[in-house]
């Protein structure tokens, strides 16, 4: 009998560890999105509508500053689940 509670506590622990990777996997992509986006949204507005340069020409460093600006949400959301899980 007392090997059933120990069985039982194992199938809890890898469901609570499946639902805070999935949960977090799922945080890690809104945040990214909605930072991505922001930053888009941005530098967009800068480079094209105050400073007037071509679209053509921005688009490059739009992409690369959205997508190095996400890093800052991807870094501390994985770290919070690392923590949570253990």
């Amino acid at each position: 009998m007392s090997e059933e509670p120990a069985a039982t506590s194992e199938g809890l622990s890898g469901r609570r560890s499946v639902g805070v990777v999935s949960g977090v996997f799922s945080v890690i992509v809104v945040l990214a999105a909605v930072s991505y986006a922001a930053m888009v949204s941005v530098v967009n507005w800068v480079t094209v509508g105050v400073l007037a340069y071509p679209v053509g020409g921005v688009a490059p460093f739009v992409v690369i500053t959205g997508a190095i600006l996400t890093i800052p949400v991807v870094v501390p959301t994985v770290l919070v689940s690392v923590r949570m899980a253990t």
